[in-house]
């Protein structure tokens, strides 16, 4: 089983959606069950060299948040761009060192937003919110991602003989709070994409990202992605880092 952890690109404190932010961006971070213990005893490791203890105990932060730690705020207030520098790429060398795949989606707001004003797609009426089709079209990546797993361990007379096994299979994990909801799964699996998408467990499983460093990972890549879309002509290190390394996986831009 795969574990798709959902980190979101918005700035709020309990991750759920920002009107401010010029796309609306979810990164999905992969790790197969196994890979989990060894990625929290390496983030751990990680939090004490930089803070001298773990998250959560006096003198450090609750959990790391990736606008804090990249503009130097909050407990990153007197740390130097370089020791913030150094930090971020600790933490996403932890993915880069196992090419954990990254799977994101993105949707302009203001693209969204004169969709339903405009009604110059009859789609854009269908949702509610930019993240409804972000996520809806980065479940469709999901699923494809997986029949691609599932079909590079095919052996030949099972391609020839048009066998398809599902030996893949993925759970999403959203953080508590965020905008992410099961209704999404649900409505995405009785789509005619999604219909045959048996790979994807049905229940969207919900975090709290404090405890999860997987998620706060999830974080840094969307934030990331964020920061790349909004200034693609500008030098990027760590979203190149995370591209270049073959962390990212699928980047989907939704149209509507």
């Amino acid at each position: 089983m795969h574990l798709v952890y959902m980190g979101q690109s918005a700035k709020t404190e309990n991750g759920a959606s920002d009107p401010n932010d010029p796309f609306e961006v979810v990164a999905g971070l992969m790790l197969h069950e196994t890979q989990v213990t060894s990625v929290n005893g390496e983030f751990d490791a990680l939090c004490r060299r930089h803070f001298g203890s773990s998250l959560g105990e006096d003198g450090t932060p609750q959990m790391l948040r990736p606008l804090d730690i990249f503009e130097g705020l909050e407990h990153y207030s007197s740390w130097t761009p370089e020791k913030r520098s150094q930090m971020i790429q600790d933490c996403l060398d932890i993915l880069i060192r196992r090419e954990a795949p990254v799977l994101s989606a993105f949707l302009n707001n203001q693209t969204f937003a004169e969709a339903r004003t405009n009604a110059a797609s009859p789609a854009a009426l269908l949702w509610n919110e930019p993240i409804d089709p972000v996520m809806s079209r980065f479940l469709f990546a999901l699923s494809m991602y997986l029949d691609e797993m599932n079909m590079a361990t095919l052996n030949h007379d099972q391609i020839m003989s048009g066998a398809f096994p599902v030996s893949q299979f993925a759970m999403v994990l959203a953080q508590e709070g965020a905008s992410i909801q099961q209704q999404m799964m649900t409505d995405f699996l009785r789509s005619d994409e999604g219909v045959d998408s048996t790979g994807l467990h049905e229940n969207i499983c919900v975090v709290n990202a404090q405890d999860s460093p997987a998620m706060q990972l999830a974080n840094l890549c969307a934030f990331f992605t964020l920061r790349w879309l909004q200034t693609p002509e500008n030098p990027n290190p760590f979203f190149e880092a995370l591209r270049d390394n073959k962390v990212i996986q699928v980047l989907y831009p939704v149209s509507l």
